[in-house]
């Protein structure tokens, strides 16, 4: 059986997220000490349109997955949940590049990769329904 690119791009989904948080960090702190910031920004900003462009993709990938029935209701629920999570997240990422909250909390935004780890009953993964 082939892997599952839904995990894979999870993953590297949710490594853009920490990159941008670090580098709104970064800009912040250049700010603070009077410094400009023009590459930096230009970095964040590209880097937000990754992250939605991925995100987009995993939506895509789980609808497909679960009407075409690769994958049970409860994996896809679960998927649905860490999908959910990094769409919040990107709005809080997008809310800070903008400065309209808080600087963004690294250890928090690292919470679903710990879910995406968290081991699933063997039954419910990659279970195929006939």
């Amino acid at each position: 059986m082939a892997p599952d690119p839904w995990f894979s791009t999870y993953d590297s989904t949710c490594q853009i997220a920490q990159e941008i948080a670090e580098k709104i960090q970064e800009r912040n702190q250049c700010e603070r000490r009077g410094e400009k910031t023009p590459k930096l920004t230009l970095t964040i900003r590209t880097l937000l349109k990754n992250l939605k462009v991925k995100i987009d993709l995993l939506k895509d990938l789980l609808l497909r997955a679960v009407s075409t029935r690769q994958i049970t209701q409860l994996e896809g629920d679960r998927r649905q949940n860490l999908l959910d999570d990094l769409v919040t997240r990107e709005r809080l990422l997008l809310a800070s590049f903008k400065n309209e909250g808080a600087e963004p909390d690294l250890i928090s935004l690292g919470i679903s990769v710990s879910l995406y780890l968290s081991p699933v009953p063997a039954e419910h993964q990659w279970q195929h329904l006939g």
